[in-house]
């Protein structure tokens, strides 16, 4: 069996820094992708696909680095969450999903001219 997730993408804001309850640090990343392609009529449609990104341990290090609208590259898994919500009164249970980061890699530059990395390995 097999899960694995690539996407090439552009952060949707600033990586956001999160402690777990075990005091881990981990970053959240929301990153978007797009696809586009002609419908019948020959005109050119686009749709924007935003993924929920979770970098731990040394990688969360880098992420952390990352700012909104800089293009990268990342490798991980895809995992679901049942999460609990309410809607006007009303409870419902759902399903989330979210990708769990192996390894990133920026593809644009900075604005910060002190940044020493441009990318971030294995875990």
């Amino acid at each position: 069996m097999f899960n694995k997730v690539i996407l090439i993408g552009r952060l949707g804001h600033n990586a956001e820094a999160k402690t777990a309850q075990n005091n881990k640090e981990y970053v959240v990343l929301n990153i978007a992708t797009q696809e586009s392609w002609k419908n019948d009529k020959g005109e050119y449609e686009t749709r924007t696909e935003w993924h929920r990104v979770y970098a731990w341990r040394n990688l969360s290090k880098f992420a952390k680095t990352l700012q909104k609208g800089q293009l990268i590259t990342l490798e991980g898994t895809l995992r679901y969450r049942e999460v609990e919500d309410e809607v006007e009164g009303t409870r419902f249970k759902h399903r989330v999903a979210e990708v769990h980061a192996n390894s990133m890699k920026r593809l644009s530059k900075i604005e910060a001219a002190d940044d020493p990395s441009d990318g971030a390995g294995n875990e």
